[in-house]
């Protein structure tokens, strides 16, 4: 008996959040307020957390809701700011055209590229987010927007290339208020070529991790000095990815049993939720490995690991779920409703990265530490002083909920959390031990010269009591005898 093979699969809406994490070199203690205030000052700047209620958008209204209900811990500790919105197009058709690289474009290709994106309505609409965490450490969030505009919808490798958008050089339509950030030497920054089409319309030829970099650079400039510099410096440290893909609908739509239809297009949603071009030819035990393990505890969707990116994969629940959101949340975007629900998983991960993110960060300044000479015994103890009032909530009571909890010490197994805590702990410990022994080693031997100071001091000392009292005495000199008259 012949089997009939799996239907092909399409994917006809899709959300996909792009992250660049970024560390702040020798973050003052109060960065949260400092960075806060900068951020504010940004022409890109549309609202943020501590703003009023009318002013914030409905879309980062849903997400501090989210946050504070799922992670209510953690969330005093973070600042997020919603950004001016942008889009972004594949760049790879002009570069195929013209067989160059993106710096190698000229000017009239990036302007038919663009025509080319708005004719074939390639554009994706992005709403950036930008969180800091009072650590020192920050996050740039894209969230995409992603329809497809004809049946059956997108093939597994149109999907993947959507995903990848943020990780390459691509179009990007932003405003004048992006462009005014840009510094003179904007291809020393990635931003490749600048076109402007018209009214407060410009086409960047760059990617989102240099737009990451460009916020980081503006937000944090001058914060570790109390004067800061007269031209904006390039961050030493780069924004590191991550991506998160959220499949709203297929075709065929996934049933009850998730985790069959999951085996059933495991190759295609495995190369798409890791943005794996070559995804035909991985070999079948990493395709089942990596998709086992579901970590939703949602009968609704399915959620899974794959490096440094996830998948979230709905059923056919969702529609029912979608209303039933929106009639409570009072929602007038209706596109909002699902960005309710993922966002709850969207708010651990995000915690798993910055905790990823502070522990490096730590790791990395424990390493210029013990590099010193002499080691610098006072901003060692300010450094663990600090990493202990950071790191302290990253153990437990970022969630009260025990689903969350379960799902948090999971990925941070999957992300090596534990390891790294240990490396900081291990390099911390050496660093002591370091900074103990070497002072203690200046302090015997300044301690054995002052005794033998003390020595010659006292033998001074000694002499001219013995001079003086014979002196008194009005002694005789005798000849070869040191003293005396």
């Amino acid at each position: 008996m012949s089997i009939d093979p799996a239907p092909a699969l399409h994917v006809t809406s899709m959300r996909v959040v792009w992250r660049n994490t970024f560390v702040v070199k020798d973050a003052p203690r109060d960065f949260l307020d400092r960075a806060a205030a900068r951020a504010r000052r940004l022409a890109c700047y549309v609202s943020d957390t501590d703003a009023d209620y009318e002013e914030q958008s409905e879309m980062l209204r849903v997400i501090e809701r989210v946050s504070r209900n799922v992670a209510p811990g953690g969330h005093p500790a973070l600042l997020r700011f919603e950004l001016a919105s942008l889009r972004v197009a594949d760049l790879r058709p002009a570069l195929d055209r013209w067989r160059c690289g993106p710096d190698r474009l000229l000017l009239d290709h990036v302007a038919l590229a663009a025509d080319d994106a708005q004719q074939l309505g390639a554009w994706i609409e992005i709403t950036p987010m930008l969180v800091l965490h009072r650590a020192g450490v920050g996050m740039v969030e894209y969230h995409a927007r992603v329809e497809a505009l004809s049946e059956p919808g997108l093939t597994p490798d149109e999907a993947v290339r959507i995903v990848r958008l943020g990780i390459h050089v691509e179009l990007l339509a932003v405003t004048g208020a992006w462009c005014s950030l840009v510094p003179e030497d904007r291809a020393g920054w990635g931003f490749m070529h600048l076109l402007e089409r018209g009214s407060d319309d410009f086409v960047a030829v760059t990617g989102l991790r240099d737009l990451s970099t460009l916020v980081q650079a503006h937000v944090v400039d001058g914060l570790s000095t109390r004067r800061g510099p007269a031209a904006l410096e390039l961050p030493a440290l780069r924004p590191l990815n991550s991506t998160s893909v959220v499949l709203l609908e297929t075709d065929p739509v996934a049933s009850d049993d998730i985790d069959g239809f999951v085996s059933q297009h495991a190759a295609a949603l495995r190369g798409i939720g890791a943005m794996d071009t070559d995804w035909r030819n991985r070999a079948d035990w990493l395709v089942a490995r990596e998709l086992s393990d579901n970590l939703s505890t949602d009968a609704e969707m399915g959620l899974y690991l794959l490096g440094s990116s996830e998948l979230l994969l709905f059923n056919h629940r969702l529609a029912e779920a979608n209303a039933y959101n929106r009639r409570r949340l009072r929602l007038e975007d209706a596109s909002l409703a699902p960005t309710y629900f993922y966002t709850h998983y969207l708010v651990l991960l995000s915690w798993i990265y910055l905790q990823d993110t502070i522990l490096r960060a730590y790791i990395r300044r424990l390493d210029e530490l013990a590099a010193t000479t002499p080691p610098d015994r006072r901003a060692m103890v300010e450094t663990l002083h600090n990493a202990l009032a950071d790191l302290v909530q990253y153990q437990e009571d970022i969630t009260p909920y025990a689903t969350r909890i379960e799902f948090m010490q999971r990925a941070r197994a999957y992300h090596k959390l534990d390891e790294l805590a240990e490396r900081f702990e291990r390099k911390q410990g050496l660093l002591l031990s370091y900074s103990s022994e070497y002072h203690d080693f200046r302090e015997a031997r300044a301690a054995e010269f002052l005794n033998w100071l003390a020595a010659i001091l006292a033998g001074g000392e000694l002499g001219n009591l013995i001079v003086n009292e014979l002196n008194a005495k009005n002694l005789v000199r005798i000849p070869g005898f040191p003293f005396g008259r």
